[in-house]
């Protein structure tokens, strides 16, 4: 290998003699949502989302080791986001009021884009599911388990958690690609008519 030149960018900071900075490292990583947050994740590129933040792809590679981890510690944090916000949903304990509430936070304007992301992330899954399926399964699977509480506390059956999510986040995608959010709403409505008959 000649002077100066690094064969695996991955291991820049040993070269260099320093560790990350943890500090910057949070602070990129939360850039780094906000940018997937408003462009959504189709295609992201080192380069345009290094020169969108006014960096560069080697620090990006110096934080994080890799494109795909960074993508995979960007989607943590908006799994965590969307998994955060479930214990809030549904203040009247029902699981009509966890819907509804569900479904307000995902077609704010200010919260469409992690509908987006996590809309994007199950079509990537089929490309890339060694970067996107450990994030569509714990989004699932927080909601599923959120659900299920629900409905077993008002005793219905859980077993409903997964029919329900599939509807709902199917509702989401379409919503997502559509913007019909009244179409969505009805659909909303006639599911649960469905679950609570």
């Amino acid at each position: 290998m000649s002077p100066g030149i690094v064969s695996d960018p991955s291991h820049l900071g040993e070269l260099v003699g320093r560790k990350p900075d943890p500090e910057r490292r949070d602070e990129l990583l939360q850039e780094v949502v906000s940018y997937l947050l408003d462009r959504g994740i189709h295609q992201t590129s080192l380069r345009p989302l290094a020169n969108e933040l006014g960096t560069s792809t080697y620090t990006f590679v110096y934080h994080f080791g890799s494109k795909e981890k960074l993508i995979t510690m960007a989607l943590d944090q908006v799994a965590q986001r969307a998994a955060d916000v479930l214990t809030g949903f549904g203040d009247d304990g029902t699981v009509h009021g966890f819907v509804h509430d569900w479904w307000d936070w995902n077609v704010d304007d200010d919260q469409l884009e992690t509908a987006r992301i996590i809309t994007d992330a199950r079509s990537l899954v089929r490309v890339q599911p060694e970067l996107f399926q450990p994030f569509v399964e714990r989004t699932r699977h927080d909601f599923v388990t959120a659900l299920a509480a629900r409905l077993s506390s008002e005793g219905g059956v859980s077993d409903d958690a997964c029919m329900m999510v599939a509807a709902l986040t199917g509702t989401l995608a379409e919503l997502v690609g559509a913007e019909d959010a009244d179409r969505g709403a009805a659909t909303v409505e006639r599911l649960l008519l469905a679950v609570a008959a």
